[in-house]
C-alpha cells in the first residue's frame, strides 16, 4: 500500500451548521490531483458539499413552517388573554393579529415556491 502525502487546508466559513447552528469550517484535503472537501461544525456534524446543501434546504422549509405556526398561533393566544386588557389594548392586539395572519399567508406563498438546491447533473 502506497502512502501519499496529503495536504489539509481548513478555514472557517460564514455559515452555520444546519443541525445545531454552530460555526462551520471547510477542510480541503488534497492528495496529488485528488481533492476532498469536508464541512464540519464544532459539535462534529460533518457534511460533504452536497449533503450540506440538502440539509440546509430541509432547514429552510422547517424554519419557515415554524414561522407560519407561530404567526397563526398569535390569534389563539390573543383570544385567550384579551379579556385581561382594556378594550383599547384588546383591539390593538386583534389588529396586530390580522397583520400576523397576512404575514403567515405570505410565508405560505414562499413555501409553495421554495425550491431545494439541485445538486444532481441534469444532462
Amino acid at each position: 500500500m502506497e502512502v501519499r502525502n496529503t495536504v489539509d487546508n481548513t478555514h472557517p466559513i460564514q455559515a452555520t451548521c444546519p443541525l445545531c447552528r454552530g460555526p462551520l469550517s471547510e477542510t480541503v484535503k488534497t492528495d496529488g490531483d485528488r481533492k476532498l472537501v469536508e464541512l464540519k461544525c464544532l459539535v462534529g456534524h460533518c457534511f460533504s458539499p452536497r449533503a450540506l446543501l440538502e440539509a440546509h434546504s430541509q432547514v429552510e422549509e422547517t424554519v419557515l413552517w415554524s414561522a407560519v405556526v407561530a404567526l397563526e398561533e398569535a390569534s389563539i393566544l390573543v383570544d385567550a388573554v384579551t379579556s385581561q386588557f382594556t378594550p383599547q389594548i384588546a383591539q390593538r392586539l386583534r389588529d396586530q393579529c390580522l397583520l400576523k395572519k397576512r404575514q403567515a399567508l405570505d410565508i405560505r406563498t414562499i413555501l409553495e415556491h421554495l425550491e431545494p438546491f439541485e445538486t444532481e447533473s441534469t444532462d
